[in-house]
C-alpha cells in the first residue's frame, strides 16, 4: 500500500488528497531524519508504469530536488542536496501522481479520499468524470485500489484491491451505446458518455458510500434512454415521451428517489430484439399510465403491461393482436349500428301500430258507407267500444315493445362487457381503456337511446290519449256517459239498500 510506504520514514504533517485523475500528498521531515534515497526509489517503483509520479523536495531556502518515474537515477544528487541543507532545516516533500487508463485498468491510491472527492461533486460533474475514463475503454474498466477497501462492481466498472483477478465482463458496452443512440435522443450524450449500466451496482457491500449516488445516476440515465428525447440542464432532467399521448416530464436530479423498475424497463428495451420497436411499445404504455402518476413513480404493473404488449407484438402473436384489434373495431361498429336500430325500433313499431289503427277506422267508415247507416251516426256504441279496445290493445303493445327493446339493448351491452372480460388476461386495465375508447362511444350511445325512447314513448302515449278523447267526442253514445250512468245507477242501488236497512231497524 502506498500509505504504508510513506509511513516507513519519520515524516510529519502528511496531507493526502485524490481526485479522479490526480493523487497528491505532502509531508515534512527534518534533515537529521532524512530517509535514504531508496525510500523514494521504492515509492516510484511501487507505482504502475501507466501512471506518472513526481516527487519534489524543497528546503527552506527554496532549493529543489526532483525525483520522477522518468528519472530513476539520482542518488548522488540527492546526497548533495541534503549535504547543502542546514542541520536545523525542515524539508517539504510534495508527491503528485498523474493517473491514466491503460489496458482497461485505472489506479486509486487512497480510496477514502477518492470517494470523498466524488461525493463533493455535483451529479453532472460525477458523470463527466467517469465519462472521461470510460470513453477510453470499449467494454469494462477495473479500478485497482492501492488502499484497504471492500470490493464492489457495476456492469462495467470493478473497484477491487490491486492484483485481484477479474473475469472479463460479458456486457457489450459499445453495442449498448449504439442501440441507445438509435432508439432515443439524449441531448447530453456527447458530454455524459455514460450508460445506466455503468452505475448499476451488481456487487455491493454494506454502507458503501457511493451506493446512493450511483442509484440516482442509474435512475436518471434510465429515464433519459426510455424517453423519446431528454436533456439535463442544471439541476433538472427534462424529457418527452411520444406514445399514445405526448407526455413531458421534469425531474430535480438532486432529489430524485430510487426506482428500480425504471432500470428494468431500460434494460428490457435494449436487451435482445429491436430496441426501436420495444421502445415504442414501452413509451405507449408509459404515456398512458403517467396520466395519473409521475414517471418516477411507475411500478411493476407498468413493466408487466409493457411485456404483455410486446408479447402480442411478436411475430408468433401478431395474428392474435390484429384479430383483437379487428374484432374490437368490428364489434364496436356493430354495437353502434344495432343500438341505432334499437333507438328507432319503437318509432317503427309506433308507425305500424298507427297504420293498423287508421286502417281499422277506415274499414269501419267504409262499411258504414256501403250500409244504409248514416255517417252522422258513425261511432255507435258498439263501434266506440271496439275502437277503444283497439286503443287499449295499442297501449299494451306499447309496453311490450318497450320492454322487448330494453331487453335487446341490455344483451348488446352484456356482450360488450363480456368482450372486455375475455381480453382482460391479455391486456392491462390501461390497454382496455385505450382499446375501447374508455367506453365513451358506448356511453354516448346509451344517452342517445335513452332520449329517443323517452321521445317515442311520449309521442305514442299522447297519440293514444288524443285518439281516445276524439272517439269519445264523436261517439253517439260515449263510454264515459255509459260509465257515468252505470255509476249513478250503482250509487242509487246502494242508497236504496241503506234506506231499506234503516227502515227494517226502525221497525
Amino acid at each position: 500500500m502506498l500509505a504504508e510506504l510513506l509511513s516507513l520514514a519519520e515524516i510529519r504533517d502528511i496531507i493526502v488528497s485524490e481526485r479522479m485523475k490526480v493523487y497528491e500528498a505532502s509531508f515534512n521531515f527534518d534533515l537529521n531524519n532524512a530517509p535514504d534515497y531508496s525510500y523514494f526509489f521504492n515509492i516510484i517503483n511501487f507505482i504502475p508504469q501507466r501512471d506518472n509520479i513526481k516527487i519534489t523536495l524543497q528546503d527552506e531556502n527554496e532549493r529543489i530536488f526532483e525525483v520522477s518515474s522518468s528519472k530513476t537515477e539520482g542518488e548522488e544528487e540527492y546526497k548533495t542536496f541534503l549535504k547543502n541543507t542546514l542541520d536545523d532545516e525542515t524539508i517539504n516533500v510534495k508527491l503528485r501522481i498523474d493517473k491514466k487508463v491503460e489496458e482497461n485498468h485505472f489506479s486509486i491510491y487512497s480510496y477514502d479520499e477518492f470517494v470523498k472527492d466524488i461525493l463533493m461533486l455535483s451529479i453532472e460533474q460525477v458523470m463527466i468524470a467517469f465519462s472521461g475514463l470510460l470513453s477510453q475503454v470499449s467494454t469494462f474498466l477495473v479500478f485497482d485500489v492501492y488502499s484497504p477497501m471492500t470490493m464492489f462492481a457495476t456492469k462495467t466498472m470493478f473497484f477491487v484491491p490491486y492484483r485481484s483477478q477479474i473475469t472479463n465482463s460479458e456486457f457489450n458496452r459499445k453495442q449498448r451505446m449504439e442501440s441507445c443512440k438509435e432508439a432515443s435522443y439524449f441531448y447530453n450524450f456527447d458530454t455524459y458518455e455514460v450508460l445506466p449500466d455503468d452505475f448499476k451496482i451488481t456487487i455491493n457491500y454494506e454502507s458503501n458510500p457511493l451506493t446512493e449516488l450511483f442509484q440516482k445516476i442509474t435512475m436518471l440515465l434510465s429515464i433519459s434512454f426510455i424517453a423519446t428525447s431528454s436533456s439535463i440542464n442544471g439541476r433538472q432532467l427534462k424529457g418527452i415521451i411520444n406514445g399514445q399521448r405526448t407526455m413531458e416530464y421534469c425531474c430535480d436530479i438532486n432529489n430524485i428517489q430510487d426506482n428500480k423498475v425504471l432500470y428494468r424497463i431500460y434494460n428490457w428495451i435494449y436487451t435482445d430484439g429491436s430496441p426501436i420497436d420495444k421502445a415504442i411499445i414501452a413509451r405507449n404504455v408509459i404515456s398512458l399510465h403517467c396520466k395519473y402518476v409521475s414517471i418516477t413513480e411507475i411500478d411493476d404493473k407498468v413493466m408487466a403491461s409493457i411485456q404483455s404488449n410486446y408479447n402480442l407484438y411478436l411475430k408468433d402473436n401478431v395474428k392474435d393482436y390484429l384479430e383483437l384489434k379487428n374484432k374490437v373495431a368490428e364489434f364496436i361498429s356493430d354495437i353502434v349500428s344495432k343500438t341505432g336500430e334499437y333507438a328507432t325500433s319503437l318509432l317503427d313499431k309506433f308507425k305500424s301500430n298507427l297504420i293498423a289503427i287508421f286502417g281499422f277506422i277506415f274499414s269501419v267508415i267504409l262499411a258504414n258507407v256501403v250500409s244504409n247507416q248514416p255517417l252522422n251516426n258513425l261511432f255507435t256504441r258498439e263501434i266506440t267500444v271496439l275502437v277503444e279496445c283497439v286503443l287499449a290493445g295499442s297501449f299494451v303493445y306499447l309496453f311490450i315493445c318497450y320492454f322487448q327493446s330494453r331487453y335487446e339493448i341490455e344483451k348488446v351491452y352484456e356482450s360488450y362487457e363480456q368482450l372486455k372480460l375475455n381480453y382482460k388476461d391479455i391486456l392491462t386495465e390501461d390497454d382496455l381503456l385505450e382499446t375501447f375508447g374508455n367506453d365513451e362511444g358506448l356511453n354516448k350511445m346509451k344517452k342517445t337511446i335513452s332520449k329517443s325512447e323517452k321521445l317515442y314513448l311520449g309521442v305514442w302515449i299522447v297519440f293514444l290519449i288524443a285518439a281516445l278523447l276524439i272517439v269519445e267526442y264523436l261517439s253517439s253514445n260515449p263510454t264515459y256517459q255509459v260509465i257515468g250512468k252505470e255509476l249513478d245507477l250503482f250509487m242509487q242501488n246502494i242508497k236504496r239498500c241503506f234506506n231499506f236497512i234503516k227502515e227494517n231497524r226502525t221497525c
